[in-house]
């Protein structure tokens, strides 16, 4: 087949009209241990559970996997490298706490160890994060709070870690995630704000939280060098000292910190036999220590790095803040505090005195983040250009607007090519920044522009032109258009997009389907992965899959023909479970 020159593996979802969901996360589960072996037991009916993105699906009761090497050896079927399951399960692993869920899995090795990815509706995400991060919270608007703040940093940070193949992972480097039932107060504040997230100049917020600032929030620049969030900024928490400051003290030996620093990979001084602080943060934090009486004579460690060491070590309350003095005794050292946590954010102490004395959520985010704003979409200036059959909003429309001949231009080629004209005229929505168009469309960054109603929203123009699919993507949603305003209700989704992306393929010369993707499958398969999947692979199969099939259709009845199935329907016998066309 020939091939469009654009790569296949971003160009067929880039050209896609919006029907990926883009709200759900994919999380780590236990990412602390990964398990060598794991048991999976269906807790309802059965589970199901297949070797690859396209198989079929396998029913059972229960399945064991192993990680060999990075092979995954699941029940008898010999190894392979990933498996996808489905269905409610209990998870078991040795010295592991088990869990329940019912979640789509997906299980891939790594070095001999199980990586097991969960992927979860947002709003279910946030619920959970509440339940692990924020049970203690008394006050309903302080959970409120915590809800769009877990939300928004979801939103903002998403794919902290896809390099390893997933978003977040379970523990305190993201969010810590409860795997029981979530709380029925964190399902509320989770319902209560539901899709809100917390904006500053057109982009989510870095919505940063923490148990108890001490009385002082800390500038995010105190704790990430370079981070500079004009809404992270120090200042007085009153709210968070006011039920009783929360103060703490630790008695630890020379020799436990230094075997901490040292596992940590730190070179400080051979028999050291003090610690004194160096200097001191705009928050009055522990921003440097040095280490003196040792070989060389002294060693300074950023106060955050010296915490961050010692507690993976010793415990995670060792050291419970940067808010500390510390003195000498024999052969130890007594670190002597106040609050928990780096200090910058949101503080739920303060905030569940807010809520106590009556403040909203909203007003509890305005004091945390001061200069942010509230909701489910960016309030965005736009700029309005227009030609005639073209409507352009942007934010830099000197830029932007050599966008409106081309676009004129592939419309009118698109209507010859499918003897229709739209009767409106088309917005194009040029979004300024890749963050802030994911953010405001909920699509991940693959997908180069969504298409709803009779707008057009796309990625920076100079993004689609660094990948050379400008053209290609502005052509296939236009195509969309198109296709959408003839189809008539309940025409299945394999259909239409099949049809345009066959269309796209026909303007190019060709088509946009590489050699060796899988081209057949089920129109019920087809349905399903449109409506509810958001991986990628099983997204680029069946788009593969719907063309294919509409261009088996078109070389059969001819495109007059099935351009027509459109607005009159699909005949008896086209739609079939098999994928591989009508009978006779």
């Amino acid at each position: 087949m020939k091939t469009l020159r654009l790569g296949f593996g971003f160009v067929l979802l880039a050209l896609i009209s919006g029907s990926a969901r883009g709200q759900d996360v994919r999380v780590g589960v236990y990412t602390i241990r990964p398990p060598v072996e794991l048991n999976i037991r269906a807790t309802a009916a059965t589970l199901r559970w297949r070797s690859c993105a396209t198989c079929a699906d396998s029913p059972g009761v229960t399945l064991d996997v192993r990680a060999e090497g990075s092979q995954v050896a699941a029940g008898q079927t010999g190894r392979t490298p990933e498996v996808f399951v489905t269905g409610a399960y209990r998870l078991e692993a040795a010295d592991l706490q088990p869990i329940s869920a019912q979640f789509p899995l997906r299980i891939t090795a790594h070095e001999g160890r199980l990586q097991v990815v969960a992927t979860l509706p947002l709003e279910d995400y946030v619920a959970m994060v509440l339940t692990a991060e924020s049970a203690d919270l008394a006050g309903d608007e302080a959970m409120k709070a915590m809800a769009v703040s877990v939300r928004s940093y979801a939103v903002r940070f998403r794919g902290r870690h896809a390099a390893e193949g997933f978003d977040f992972c379970d523990n305190t480097h993201c969010q810590v995630v409860s795997w029981t039932t979530p709380i029925p107060r964190a399902v509320a504040a989770a319902a209560a704000t539901k899709s809100l997230l917390l904006w500053y100049n057109g982009a989510v917020a870095e919505t940063y939280y923490h148990q108890n600032c001490g009385g002082t929030l800390a500038s995010a620049s105190e704790v990430w060098p370079g981070d500079n969030a004009p809404y992270l900024r120090t200042h007085a928490d009153p709210y968070c000292i006011l039920p009783r400051p929360q103060t703490w003290e630790s008695t630890i030996s020379i020799a436990d910190v230094d075997a901490a620093l040292r596992a940590s990979g730190f070179d400080v001084p051979r028999r050291w036999t003090a610690l004194e602080i160096a200097s001191r943060s705009e928050s009055g934090r522990v921003a440097r220590l040095r280490l003196t009486g040792g070989s060389p004579p002294t060693a300074e460690i950023s106060g955050s790095s010296f915490r961050f060491a010692v507690d993976r070590a010793l415990g995670w309350n060792k050291i419970r803040s940067d808010l500390y003095s510390v003195r000498a005794a024999p052969d130890r050292l007594v670190f002597s505090g106040r609050g928990t946590g780096h200090g910058v954010g949101l503080c739920q102490a303060g905030a569940d005195e807010m809520a106590r004395e009556g403040k909203d959520y909203k007003q509890i985010l305005s004091f945390y983040y001061p200069g942010t704003q509230i909701g489910a979409h960016p309030a965005i200036a736009w700029q309005i250009r227009s030609s005639e059959h073209i409507e352009l909003q942007t934010l830099a429309p000197d830029q932007d607007s050599a966008i409106l001949p081309v676009a004129a231009r592939l419309l009118a080629e698109d209507e010859r090519a499918i003897g229709w004209q739209i009767s409106f005229k088309v917005r194009l929505q040029v979004y300024p920044t890749l963050d802030l168009y994911r953010d405001a469309t909920g699509q991940p960054g693959w997908v180069a522009a969504t298409t709803r109603g009779q707008t057009i929203r796309l990625q920076p123009l100079a993004e689609l032109r660094a990948k050379n699919i400008l053209e290609s993507t502005l052509r296939h949603e236009l195509f969309h258009l198109l296709v959408e305003s003839h189809a008539r209700p309940g025409t299945p989704v394999w259909f239409r997009e099949g049809l345009v992306l066959y269309l796209s393929g026909l303007i190019a010369g060709g088509d946009t389907t590489p050699e060796g993707v899988p081209t057949v499958m089920p129109d019920d398969k087809l349905e399903s992965i449109f409506e509810n999947s958001q991986d990628r692979t099983e997204l680029q199969h069946a788009y593969a899959a719907a063309q294919a099939r509409v261009a088996a259709l078109v070389a059969q009845y001819g495109k007059d023909a099935v351009l027509g199935w459109l607005s009159g329907g699909l005949p008896a016998g086209i739609s079939t479970s098999r994928g591989a066309g009508p009978e006779h």
